[in-house]
């Protein structure tokens, strides 16, 4: 018996590019604290509807984690890259992309970094908060 490879083994392949992390619950005022990262970093609102928290920042390339329901209208955390000048103001972000793509460019410039970030969303997954698609990505790229 072969042991299950998940969504997450696939880190670095092109495969991985059309996964999606999808929530399981829609993030609020009142439970925004439950998506924090590393316990400090707390999701930040983006919109009346949308928050974004810093994945991955770096002198060339920074990479902002969106939670929006983007995704044919259900929840997720999808990936946008963001222009950021004098260290903290984001002049702007891209359109998003899948979890799994945003997080194979990550890996490309820091391996360590990209598995940081899926522990962070396997934490997420252990809590119930939302779990590895790797089928939704590719209805919402061919549509």
């Amino acid at each position: 018996m072969h042991p299950q490879i998940t969504p997450e083994m696939k880190l670095g392949m092109r495969e991985f590019d059309n996964t999606m992390f999808m929530l399981n619950i829609a993030p609020t005022q009142n439970n925004i604290t439950e998506f924090s990262l590393e316990g400090n970093m707390v999701p930040e609102r983006l919109d009346k509807l949308a928050w974004a928290l810093p994945a991955y920042l770096a002198t060339d390339f920074n990479l902002f984690f969106i939670f929006a329901p983007n995704v044919n209208d259900q929840w997720a955390i999808s990936c946008s890259q963001a222009q950021i000048i004098n260290g903290n103001q984001i002049t702007a972000m891209s359109e998003t992309v899948p979890t799994g793509m945003g997080l194979n460019a990550v890996n490309e410039l820091s391996p360590s970094a990209a598995i940081e970030l899926i522990a962070y969303l396997k934490t997420l997954e252990v809590n119930g908060l939302g779990y590895f698609d790797e089928q939704i990505g590719k209805t919402v790229h061919s549509s």
